[in-house]
């Protein structure tokens, strides 16, 4: 599904464009999220584990965008993609198809300017025009600034999923959020 398109300003006055990210920018996708593995611990993902080509990601832009079940939102400073949020549904199956499930990604030097509050609430707001009534998401249980982002935006911690993660010497839990959409 293409999500709204408008113009964000961030706390620091840079003004970036809201929008679903097009097969064109398949590599500024990539590109984002192999640096934001690298300079975050808090991705579930190793920037090594990103293996997917160029025609991949376009491929999957386009499916994004013809979908009626996911969505992609992507915020450009001009041409760079500095975050990006993507939601889809959290089971197939009928007697789960109201929840969805939420991921976002921001660069580390975007941190703290209103861009995960942003895309955020512009997630949980196109899944409730898609017809979803929950959003649910996963965070590690170390990214305090997230969880705090979160229950900010109205999410309630409803689990903790022990051993979620591993890392370098060890394994961090995964918080499970969840909050009404209607």
């Amino acid at each position: 599904m293409k999500g709204e398109e408008r113009e964000v300003v961030l706390r620091d006055g840079t003004r970036c464009l809201l929008r679903s990210p097009r097969a064109e920018d398949g590599e500024a996708v990539l590109r984002h999220l192999r640096r934001v593995a690298a300079e975050s611990p808090f991705t579930a993902f190793l920037p090594e584990e990103l293996t997917g080509t160029l025609r991949e990601e376009q491929a999957f832009l386009k499916r994004q965008l013809t979908s009626t079940d996911r969505l992609m939102l992507g915020c450009f400073v001009g041409d760079r993609l500095i975050g990006l949020g993507g939601l889809g549904p959290a089971a197939s199956n009928r007697k789960c198809r109201h929840r969805a499930e939420m991921g976002v990604t921001i660069r580390r030097r975007w941190w703290g300017l209103g861009l995960g509050r942003t895309l955020v609430e512009q997630l949980c707001r196109e899944a409730g025009h898609m017809g979803y009534e929950r959003m649910e998401l996963q965070v590690m249980e170390d990214n305090q600034r997230a969880i705090a982002l979160y229950e900010g935006r109205g999410f309630v911690r409803c689990g903790l999923l022990p051993d979620a993660y591993r890392t370098d010497g060890g394994s961090q839990a995964a918080v499970l959020m969840s909050k009404a959409l209607v």
